[in-house]
């Protein structure tokens, strides 16, 4: 399996940069954004093959693999519908790109009771993981599904 990198959407620094580093090497955030509206701003960019210049440390700005692959959320900051805004934005440059967010009930449990913040950034990292492995092997990273799946 090569290097899948993704955008993740998130709101602080430092969770972001636990969450970036507890799910490497299979996986790369190749741009961090940190507010709901710079991340509308942004994606389509990076997405484009222009990583904007950064707000944040996190995010490697590697595209050597290709576009990202999908959109990470890693906070409940970026609702259902700032998803559905995000999804319509991109429909008109005619990307397609599966977003995944977080499992806040549940049966796995919400990531929120997980302990400190290093903790949850690796639990989240972990559930991420297998989630994008599925959608991997079931071929929905190739940029022709924008569906919406929860880690």
């Amino acid at each position: 399996m090569s290097t899948i990198s993704f955008i993740l959407a998130g709101q602080y620094e430092e969770v972001g940069k636990a969450f970036s580093e507890a799910i490497k090497p299979d996986f790369e955030v190749v741009y961090f954004a940190t507010s709901p509206q710079a991340a509308l701003n942004d994606i389509p960019l990076v997405l484009k093959g222009e990583v904007p210049t950064p707000s944040s440390k996190v995010g490697s700005g590697n595209l050597a693999n290709g576009a990202p692959k999908a959109i990470v959320i890693g906070t409940q900051a970026y609702d259902d519908a700032w998803i559905e805004a995000a999804r319509q934005e991109l429909a008109v440059t005619g990307k397609k790109i599966p977003f995944l967010k977080p499992n806040v009930t549940g049966s796995q449990g919400p990531i929120a009771g997980a302990g400190s913040q290093g903790e949850r950034a690796k639990v989240a990292a972990e559930r991420v993981a297998t989630a994008l492995k599925k959608l991997e092997a079931e071929g929905k990273l190739d940029g022709n599904d924008d569906g919406v799946y929860v880690y």
